[in-house]
């Protein structure tokens, strides 16, 4: 008696039973086979990782972009902000820079240099003596 008259025999539920079990080995056959076919085939799998990895470098790049974007900015304002501090710092510093340099520098200059070498002048007045 061969399988076929075998199934012929069965009552129909066990018969659709049977005829499910072979689709569903069938299925897992062809899933299996198409498995090794992808695992034997080492340029599709090159290619594959190849792809892979320029995903992952454009997005490393773009994330490193939008990183770099907003260190710039964010130095942007700092200096920005230094600037401004330094321009309130000039302001309130010119005021004072000018009192000093309109202090009258000059006579005590010149009275010191007088003294110095009038010093000098007694000095040797007295050595020729």
């Amino acid at each position: 008696m061969s399988t076929s008259d075998r199934i012929d025999e069965e009552p129909p539920s066990e018969r659709e039973a049977l005829v499910q079990e072979i689709e569903s080995t069938r299925e897992e056959l062809g899933a299996t086979v198409e498995a090794l076919a992808q695992k034997a085939d080492v340029k599709a799998q090159v290619h594959e990782k190849v792809e892979e990895t320029k995903a992952q470098v454009h997005d490393k790049v773009e994330e490193t972009k939008v990183q770099v974007h907003d260190k710039v900015e964010q130095t942007t304002a700092q200096v920005q902000q230094k600037v401004e501090q330094t321009k309130v710092q000039l302001r309130e510093n010119k005021g004072s820079l000018r009192a000093k340099l309109d202090t009258p520098v000059a006579p005590a200059v010149v009275a010191a240099v007088s003294g110095v070498l009038l010093l000098f002048s007694v000095l040797r007045a007295r050595r020729r003596r």
